[in-house]
C-alpha cells in the first residue's frame, strides 16, 4: 500500500472521488475541482480513447453516437473501471494542477467505510497509474464528519448518516475511532433507476438517465409541499409500442411508493446499526441527533422518516454535498 513516506511529507492534494461528482482540494486554494465523476470514450475495449470527462461528458450523456460510449469510473461508491478511474484523474489533476512533479503527487484519498480490502487495492492502483507517488485511505465517513464540524476525537457518541449517489453509510462515532458501522449500496442513482425502471415495466415507457433525475428531484419537491401526493409529473421520453416521442403525466402518488421504499432501506439500516450500539452511545445520539451528510441529505423526507421510525432528532449538516471534502481538506492543513 502507498502511504506518506514521513511526516514531513504532507499531502499535496485531496480526493473526493464520488460515484456522482469528484473534488479535489489543496491546502492553500480549497476545492479546486469539482466536476461530475463521468468519462466518455471512443474504440473498442483495450483501445479506449478519452474523449471527454466531468462536465463535458455528462452534456453528451444520451447523445453520443454508436462509437461513443459514456461511463461512470465508480458504481456504488467503488471503483468499477481501474482504466476509466486513472483516466479521469489524470483529466481532472492536470486542468488544475498541471504536469505532475518530479516523483508524483502525494495525495489524500476518501473512501467508503465498508469498502473491501480488492476495492481499497484497486482505488490505490488507479491512483498510482494516474502519477501519484504516495496515497493515504482515509473513511469517508469520517471525514465526513470532520466536515460537519463533529469533534470526532471527544469521548461523546455521534452518529453519522453520510447519504451518497451510489451508497449510503451509518457509522457511530467515539474518542475518534469507529463503534459501529452500516451500509447499503443505494444511493440517488437507484432511486434514478427505479424510477426508470417503474416506467420501463409498467408503462412501456424509456426514458433516459438525465430525465430520471430529473423527475427524481420534482417528485421529492412534490412530496414535501404535498404529504398526500396528490399532484402529477411530466415525464418525456419514449413510447416502446410506437416507438415514437411522447410526454406522459404520471401520477406523483404512484412514483412516491418508489421512494418511500428507498428512505425505508435507510431507516431499516439505521435502527439495526442503532440496536447494536452501546446504551451509552445511544444515550448520546438520543441528546445530540443523528448528522446527515452527503449529495442527497438535503432530501428533508430522510430525516423526517429516521426521526418519525427512530425518534431521533436529525440534523442535515451545513453545506452537506461538500462536507466529505472539507474534511479530507483538514488532513492538508492539520
Amino acid at each position: 500500500m502507498y502511504r506518506i513516506r514521513s511526516r514531513k511529507q504532507t499531502p499535496d492534494i485531496a480526493i473526493d472521488l464520488g460515484t456522482a461528482n469528484t473534488r479535489i482540494m489543496t491546502a492553500a486554494d480549497g476545492i479546486i475541482f469539482d466536476e461530475p465523476t463521468l468519462c466518455c470514450f471512443s474504440g473498442d475495449t483495450g483501445r479506449k480513447k478519452l474523449v471527454a470527462a466531468g462536465l463535458d461528458a455528462i452534456r453528451m450523456r444520451g447523445h453520443y453516437t454508436s462509437d461513443l460510449c459514456v461511463v461512470r469510473p465508480l458504481s456504488y461508491g467503488v471503483l468499477n473501471d481501474i482504466d476509466a478511474t486513472r483516466m479521469f484523474l489524470q483529466y481532472a489533476i492536470r486542468g488544475r494542477i498541471g504536469k505532475p512533479r518530479r516523483g508524483g503527487l502525494i495525495a489524500t484519498i476518501g473512501v467508503p467505510t465498508d469498502a473491501t480490502s480488492a476495492e481499497r487495492n484497486a482505488l490505490m492502483t488507479a491512483a498510482r497509474d494516474a502519477g501519484m507517488s504516495s496515497v493515504t485511505l482515509i473513511d469517508e465517513t469520517i471525514a465526513a464528519a470532520k466536515g460537519a464540524g463533529i469533534e470526532v476525537e471527544a469521548p461523546n457518541g455521534a452518529m453519522i448518516l453520510e447519504c451518497g449517489a451510489g451508497l449510503t453509510e451509518a457509522v457511530v462515532l467515539s474518542l475518534g475511532g469507529l463503534c459501529g458501522r452500516a451500509a447499503i449500496r443505494k444511493g440517488g442513482d437507484s432511486l434514478d433507476q427505479s424510477i426508470l425502471d417503474h416506467l420501463h415495466f409498467k408503462h412501456k415507457f424509456l426514458i433516459g438517465q438525465n430525465m430520471a433525475e430529473q423527475t427524481k428531484l420534482e417528485l421529492v419537491e412534490q412530496m414535501i409541499a404535498d404529504a398526500n401526493a396528490t399532484g402529477s409529473i411530466n415525464v418525456k421520453g419514449q413510447n416502446m409500442v410506437t416507438g415514437l416521442p411522447e410526454t406522459r403525466s404520471i401520477p406523483t402518488q404512484e412514483l412516491a411508493t418508489l421512494v418511500g421504499k428507498h428512505i425505508d432501506a435507510i431507516a431499516d439500516m439505521s435502527a439495526n446499526l442503532l440496536a447494536n450500539t452501546a446504551p451509552e452511545l445511544c444515550d448520546d445520539i438520543c441528546s445530540n441527533g443523528i448528522i446527515l451528510t452527503g449529495g442527497s441529505a438535503a432530501i428533508n423526507l430522510i430525516g423526517q422518516t429516521l426521526t418519525d421510525r427512530i425518534g431521533v432528532p436529525v440534523t442535515v449538516a451545513d453545506h452537506s454535498k461538500s462536507c466529505v471534502a472539507f474534511g479530507l481538506h483538514s488532513a492538508l492543513v492539520h
